[in-house]
C-alpha cells in the first residue's frame, strides 16, 4: 500500500527520485515502473503499479463499448497514461504533458493505498487544509462499519 507524505527536488532535466517505500511497493509487484496519468478531479498526477491501472481498465471495460462516459474514462485515463520507468538511481523523468500539475521544482508525493498522486507542494497543502477540514467536520462516518478483531479467546468481536 503506499502512504505517507513526501517532497522531492526535480532536477533541471525534470528527473525527479520517487520516494524509496513507494518504489518497494511495486518492487513487490515485480515491476520496476509505474503508470501514470493527469488526475481529472484535482490538479495533481496519479500513479501506481500495472496491477491498480489493470483494475481501472476492468471497471472501464464493464461500461458499454458505445456509452460516451466509457470514451470519457478512456481517453481520461488509458489514452492520457505514460509509462515511467526507474533509472538506477530510482528516478522518473516528468515530461511536459505532466505540466497539468503545475510541478516545477518540487514534487509532493500522497500515498493514497492503492494509487498515489504527485503534486505541486503549495497546491498540494492548500488541499491537504480543506481535506482535513472536511474530514474533521465528518468523522463521525468512520464510527459506522467497525472492525472485526480477533481477541485472545478465539472468536471475534
Amino acid at each position: 500500500m503506499f502512504q505517507g507524505t513526501y517532497t522531492n527536488k526535480v532536477d533541471s532535466k525534470g528527473r525527479v527520485s520517487v520516494p524509496a517505500e513507494f518504489r518497494a511497493v511495486l518492487a513487490d509487484e515485480g515491476v520496476a515502473k509505474l503508470i501514470c496519468f493527469p488526475s481529472f478531479t484535482d490538479t495533481c498526477l496519479e500513479a501506481g503499479g500495472p496491477a491498480y491501472f489493470e483494475k481501472l481498465h476492468s471497471f472501464i471495460d464493464q461500461l458499454d463499448p458505445y456509452d460516451e462516459l466509457r470514451d470519457a474514462f478512456e481517453l481520461s485515463i488509458i489514452a492520457d497514461s505514460v509509462p515511467l520507468h526507474f533509472d538506477k538511481d530510482g528516478r522518473i523523468t516528468l515530461t511536459g504533458a505532466f505540466r497539468h500539475a503545475d510541478i516545477d521544482d518540487y514534487v509532493t508525493f500522497v500515498g493514497r493505498g492503492e494509487k498515489f498522486q504527485m503534486w505541486n507542494p503549495a497546491v498540494y497543502e492548500a488541499r491537504r487544509t480543506e481535506a482535513r477540514r472536511l474530514a474533521a467536520e465528518n468523522r463521525r462516518l468512520l464510527q459506522r462499519a467497525p472492525l472485526a478483531r480477533n481477541d485472545n479467546r478465539g472468536g471475534e468481536r
